[in-house]
């Protein structure tokens, strides 16, 4: 395999700094060659790549996602996409590596792993050009495991969010929402008899066992998402920041129940923030 001139020029010189611009190149052709199926001269240039970047180096989460994606078997894809999302969260292809881990899995019929992935997918990184596949595969997951109020819920939130070019999306967004509308209402859960007020033995209320937000964006940096809260608690928002580190969450609200999140997220896209509804810390 003949080597590409600008990671020659890379490996010549390994200790100096590794320029920009000369990885952005590499990568460039990586994703070239990966589209046109050429994944074994890809697979050189980026292990080429990965000899010379630092360990710390932020360019390298991007490198290894494109080691996962010109691997030659699964096994090694996998690997490199976990290191993707775990060592380096925050580049740019972080939200793609953790769509293409849902899909590895899903395909060795791992179903509930899949679900869970497209879930964090949607928790740590709500806006994207990958929120509306992942919110239609995380819906009909969810539906096709028997938890329709989730699935639906999600699936109505994401509908909007389909760009009107792609066709086909859509349409598979409207047939799992058919699938919804043909569905029995959830029946009400009936609620023991109150016992009397007062005297030994009343219980205090308690508040559900798990509550909903609106998530409107995640950072790497707690000032950034500071200065979301900020400029969102001027305009009347009740919003926190979430999180002791990286990624620093920026949520809305804390509802009882996900129907009462979709119905607040409505109202506040109807503002002009874009959000998503995730399950509320504890």
């Amino acid at each position: 395999m003949r080597v590409p001139l600008v990671v020659a020029a890379l490996l010549a010189a390994p200790a100096s700094p590794v320029a920009a611009q000369e990885v952005d190149s590499a990568l460039a052709r990586v994703e070239r060659l990966v589209v046109a199926g050429d994944r074994a001269t890809a697979r050189g240039v980026v292990d080429s790549l990965v000899a010379v970047l630092p360990v710390d180096d932020r360019r390298l989460g991007d490198v290894l996602y494109w080691r996962g994606a010109s691997a030659s078997n699964a096994a090694d894809a996998e690997r490199d996409y976990l290191r993707v999302t775990v060592e380096h969260p925050f580049v740019s292809r972080a939200p793609d590596a953790l769509m293409a881990l849902a899909q590895l899995e899903f395909a060795r019929g791992d179903r509930a792993a899949a679900r869970r992935r497209y879930d964090r997918l949607l928790r740590d990184y709500p806006s994207g050009r990958h929120v509306p596949r992942a919110s239609l595969l995380a819906g009909r997951l969810a539906i096709e495991e028997g938890d329709a109020a989730s699935g639906c819920a999600t699936l109505a939130v994401a509908r909007a969010h389909v760009p009107p070019t792609d066709v086909e999306l859509g349409n598979q967004f409207d047939y799992y929402l058919g699938q919804c509308s043909r569905l029995p209402p959830a029946q009400p859960v009936t609620q023991p008899a109150a016992p009397p007020t007062g005297g030994a033995g009343t219980a205090p209320a308690t508040a559900p066992s798990q509550q909903y937000s609106v998530q409107v964006a995640a950072y790497s940096a707690r000032r950034d998402a500071t200065a979301l809260a900020t400029r969102l608690k001027a305009r009347g928002f009740d919003v926190r920041v979430v999180g002791t580190r990286a990624p620093f969450r920026v949520r809305i609200g804390q509802y009882d129940t996900r129907a009462d999140a979709v119905s607040a997220l409505g109202r506040i896209e109807r503002s002009g923030v874009k959000g998503i509804v995730v399950e509320a810390e504890r």
